[in-house]
């Protein structure tokens, strides 16, 4: 059976023969390849470690880690002058085509980048913008609806290609609860959400949500309004047989072995068995989980033996027929 395929039995509880893999660092051997846009032909930055927005970042060297330290519109003042990057600029898509032919056969996912929330946080600051929900409304709705607009502009673009999800990237949850209160939560930025997903259903494309931390309160908003695959790697945060019980059969997950409770320092072994437990737990649903066989790989605080045993367990355990 092609990955495809195998991917979509998952996602739709279709009794898979096997737990499809994402191999985020080997494309060739992963089940979902994920592709995604470039910045514009001719655009440079002023400044060092500016992107496209003009928020300046302070990286992590050798790994994908960074923050961002220079907020563009850390004053409101300059929110007038402001102009949104273009998503509609053709050069970014330049070398999807190509990629969509090499991976023909796999699930292809399309990213809009960092999104939402955490982007709104970079363009104002982390506390600037939880204070600008409840104090300056009108100019936060202003900043989210020119966010929002672009990932709308750039869903409708990846619908013109051969996608077949949308991936999602918006950190909600610290290690113990959300960062704002959930009430706020579904009056802000759920019926945002909903639209896109909306979007994105009616192109024939499923949506993939990643969010880190403790989200518990609002997965099952996520799933009402249309998320198919649920991207948590710290499962451990909830408790991977809770999680199971909850929502297995409602939306698919996509996990790895703990990102932080386990692989910085578990010993192999102990990898080996939470891999195999968390297929375990959701086995009874026909589907429902995707494994993500090299989590944590480009993060460089991970001993490679862990990530090494994920990967084998999750092959060697994955067959469900």
């Amino acid at each position: 059976m092609i990955s495809k395929e195998l991917v979509k039995q998952a996602i739709y509880f279709k009794g898979p023969e096997r737990v499809p893999i994402r191999f985020a660092q080997n494309p060739d051997a992963s089940d979902i390849v994920g592709l995604g846009f470039n910045q514009p032909k001719g655009w440079t930055p002023s400044k060092e470690n500016e992107d496209e927005w003009h928020c300046v970042w302070d990286n992590l060297i050798g790994t994908g880690l960074g923050q961002v330290k220079g907020h563009p519109i850390d004053r409101w003042e300059r929110l007038e002058d402001y102009k949104i990057p273009n998503p509609h600029d053709q050069t970014r898509f330049e070398d999807l085509t190509a990629a969509i032919d090499r991976y023909k056969g796999k699930y292809l996912t399309a990213g809009i980048g960092i999104s939402g929330f955490n982007k709104l946080t970079f363009l104002r600051g982390f506390e600037n913008l939880l204070a600008d929900i409840y104090t300056e409304p009108e100019k936060f709705n202003k900043l989210a609806d020119m966010v929002f607009d672009f990932e709308t502009g750039l869903i409708k673009e990846y619908a013109k290609f051969q996608i077949d999800a949308i991936w999602f990237g918006d950190d909600w949850g610290t290690e113990r609860s959300l960062i704002i209160n959930p009430v706020k939560w579904r009056e802000v930025f759920k019926p945002r959400y909903k639209k896109q997903f909306d979007l994105c259903h009616k192109q024939g494309m499923d949506v993939i949500f990643h969010s880190c931390g403790f989200i518990w309160d609002i997965i099952p908003d996520f799933i009402e309004i249309g998320v198919n695959v649920l991207n948590c790697e710290q499962p451990m945060i909830f408790g991977v047989d809770k999680l199971a019980k909850a929502f297995g059969g409602k939306v698919c997950f996509h996990t790895n072995v703990d990102g932080q409770r386990m692989l910085p320092t578990a010993t192999p072994e102990e990898i080996v068995t939470e891999a195999r437990h968390l297929i375990e737990a959701f086995r009874p649903y026909s589907g429902g989980f995707i494994a993500y066989g090299d989590a944590t790989a480009d993060h460089g605080y991970v001993p490679k033996e862990n990530v090494a045993a994920m990967s084998k367990a999750f092959v060697e355990f994955g067959k469900l027929k």
